[in-house]
């Protein structure tokens, strides 16, 4: 009888520390697994390789995305045509591109809406072969930009129009050379008489010898530069998804600025930008704020001046412009107070 009830005690006591066994896996395992389950996987593509792109670096390399749940494949491809083409497709699911891309995107029907814009002016310098002293000496000469039609050639009419110079009339050809390290062996060989790039590239460039014709970042043109671009169907599917990925990005811009974060963002951008030491670096963080936007809201302003600009194109003349843009997650999170608390205003 005895051995009848320590046989049952033993059972049970089996069961019990089973069933404790039990719970103790899905306490600990449960939100691991809910967590891996929940993770979700998307593709962002980016062409630049300048300062412009450094909230995307820092948001990669220091889990932002992760922080929210998001396993992000960053995906380089060579300029903002391609970019476009793979976000139609439905290669990525979003962008970081240029407006006027996205405007000849919508033109063409695809329907895309910019959700952020993270530079609202152009920003770029244009250098020049040591001999070319002066922006009118531009006139007969060659103008390397990224592609033709993308975001820089839009930038170089928009610089030029405002020295009183159009690429027509004083036949200053636009050629489309590649990416902004390109761009600078395009100059270095004499392929190109001038080119426009990122402030960062220009210091490595006047330690060469070569001219600085115009900084166009001080003289205040709207621009629609870099935005957060994605699909209307994906924005309409996953909202949830997009405003991680804005959050994201805005929480690594804040910490491109903090002061406290210097050293390891000067170790980023001597890496990613190839620079020759930290120096460079320094000087190349003096150009964030005109750069890279604090508070991203869709600039409808900067997309009007693109549109203009490309009046060539009938098609881009007719669009409603505040239809390419949805404004709505990046109010919620300036409403929300997330853009202060980001930056501890």
């Amino acid at each position: 009888m005895r051995r009848g009830l320590g046989g049952m005690i033993s059972q049970r006591f089996r069961v019990s520390k089973g069933i404790v066994f039990l719970l103790f896996l899905m306490i600990l395992g449960g939100p691991l697994a809910t967590q891996a389950a929940s993770t979700t996987r998307i593709r962002l593509s980016q062409s630049n390789v300048g300062l412009t792109a450094a909230p995307l670096w820092v948001a990669a390399s220091h889990r932002f995305f992760a922080k929210y749940a998001l396993e992000l494949e960053p995906v380089y491809v060579r300029n903002s045509t391609i970019q476009i083409m793979a976000l139609t497709t439905g290669e990525v699911q979003l962008s970081h591109t240029g407006g006027a891309p996205t405007l000849n995107a919508a033109a063409q029907g695809h329907d895309l809406k910019i959700v952020a814009t993270f530079g609202h002016g152009v920003y770029w310098d244009i250098v020049a072969r040591p001999e070319i002293r002066t922006l009118e000496e531009l006139r007969g000469k060659n103008l390397g930009v990224t592609n033709v039609g993308g975001t820089t050639w839009i930038g170089a009419i928009l610089g030029l129009e405002h020295f009183n110079l159009t690429p027509d009339r004083d036949r200053i050809q636009l050629q489309g050379i590649g990416d902004q390290t390109v761009l600078l062996q395009a100059l270095g060989s004499g392929r190109v008489d001038a080119v426009l790039v990122e402030p960062s590239f220009t210091r490595e460039l006047k330690k060469r010898g070569f001219k600085v014709l115009a900084e166009l970042s001080s003289v205040n043109i709207p621009f629609a530069s870099s935005g957060l671009v994605v699909p209307q169907t994906y924005l309409k599917k996953e909202p949830d998804v997009v405003e991680n990925v804005l959050k994201a990005l805005i929480e690594a811009t804040a910490f491109l600025y903090k002061p406290a974060n210097r050293r390891v963002v000067l170790e980023i951008l001597t890496d990613r930008l190839k620079l020759s030491d930290t120096v460079s670096a320094k000087e190349a963080l003096q150009d964030l704020d005109k750069l890279v936007a604090k508070r991203p809201y869709p600039d409808l302003d900067g997309l009007r001046n693109i549109q203009r600009v490309m009046k060539y194109n009938p098609t881009v003349a007719r669009i409603k412009v505040d239809s390419v843009i949805d404004d709505r997650i990046y109010r919620k999170l300036e409403e929300s107070q997330f853009l202060d608390r980001a930056y501890n205003y």
